[in-house]
């Protein structure tokens, strides 16, 4: 016998199996008997079931052989996810979805997008909600989701554009990150990197250049995946008996030479700076230039993400390199599981970023002097 989830019916809990692909081998749905006694109800409630089932063209009676699934051309047209990423521009979150276009199309499904502009967060907030509801009128059957990030009531936006997916029963993955600060954790499956690991792996390479003062540097209103980069640093940090403490995290503007000439205005600043992302490194590298600061002559960078603009900097970036494309596919994997198994607990699944060695991290120059003696 199994206990149908609350708020689930038995039409719902088959159109999840229907849509996951449970009976494509077959093409053959348990015949009612077989149904009554897995969920332990009358044959009037299976029935009732599949006229649901019926009306939605999913599947077919046919008089003496049983319930089969609708033609392909119908089933397939109820095959659609759709996918809500803010930053989809940014050449991270491309690769992400390009992972996820090409897993959806293999298994012959459809995405359905919308571009959200390049406004500031908050007027992409408002056009996701709107999509929110165009993907609800569409029937999809799974969202992958973006949380919005860099405004001060992000929790509660992105909390409120689920909220039209949890009353609609349309299961979620999250993308990247979560929306709610570590080390709380929400209710909806998450694909993404270990971002702990990744600030740890960073902290320890600078380390070993020489660098005795380290600095983790990101933008103003933090997300999730930047309060865990700096949490790795940190560990990384003290566990090699360095100094740390709030004064080596830092959050400004990384193009405000101000912020930049403060940091390197007192005793104890850096001569390595862990950036939360490339793109935050690559503007905060032109600054230090602005303000007369060598790289990697008097302090060392690395970011994290992999961008191609990284490998062109000078000096080219050392970065983490997010299996991006990878994300999006385990992504899509991670969906048609949810869709199988709608009351499984809330999942996460971190990859592993790979270290990316350049010369904004060469040894700095008071450890080449030392190897040099040697």
């Amino acid at each position: 016998m199994e206990t149908i989830g609350k708020g689930k019916s038995i039409g719902e809990v088959l159109r999840a199996e229907i849509v996951s692909g449970k009976y494509d081998r077959t093409r053959k749905l348990p015949s009612d008997r077989m149904l009554m006694r897995r969920f332990s109800v009358a044959r009037a409630t299976v029935q009732a079931a599949m006229r649901e089932l019926m009306d939605k063209k999913l599947v077919e009676r046919r008089p003496g052989y049983g319930t089969f699934l609708a033609d392909l051309a119908e089933t397939k047209a109820a095959q659609k996810f759709a996918m809500i990423v803010p930053d989809i521009y940014y050449p991270f979150y491309d690769r992400i979805c390009r992972g996820i276009s090409d897993a959806a199309k293999k298994r012959g499904w459809t995405i359905l997008s919308v571009s959200l502009g390049f406004g500031n967060m908050r007027e992409r907030a408002l056009r996701a909600v709107d999509f929110a509801e165009v993907c609800i009128r569409e029937r999809v059957s799974g969202v992958f989701f973006q949380p919005l990030q860099f405004i001060t009531d992000s929790e509660k936006v992105n909390r409120d554009i689920l909220t039209f997916f949890k009353n609609a029963n349309i299961p979620v993955v999250l993308l990247d990150s979560d929306f709610v600060a570590p080390p709380n954790r929400s209710e909806y499956d998450l694909v993404g990197v270990d971002n702990t690991g990744i600030g740890y792996t960073l902290a320890k390479h600078v380390i070993a250049a020489g660098a005795k003062r380290i600095m983790y540097f990101s933008n103003p209103l933090p997300a999730p995946t930047s309060l865990k980069r700096g949490t790795g640093v940190g560990l990384a940090v003290t566990e090699a008996g360095l100094p740390w403490n709030r004064n080596n995290v830092y959050f400004a503007d990384p193009t405000d030479t101000r912020a930049a000439a403060r940091v390197f205005a007192g005793r104890n600043r850096p001569d390595a700076i862990i950036a939360v992302n490339d793109f935050v490194a690559l503007q905060l590298l032109k600054t230090l230039t602005a303000i007369g600061k060598r790289v990697p002559d008097d302090v060392l960078i690395a970011g994290v993400n992999g961008d191609p603009d990284a490998a062109e900097a000078d000096p080219p970036l050392t970065t983490a390199v997010q299996p991006c494309y990878e994300i999006g596919t385990t992504a899509v994997s991670l969906m048609f599981e949810r869709l199988a198994n709608p009351d499984f607990h809330p999942r996460e699944v971190f990859l592993s970023a790979r270290l990316e060695e350049r010369r904004s991290t060469n040894p700095c120059k008071k450890a080449r002097k030392t190897r040099r003696k040697k």
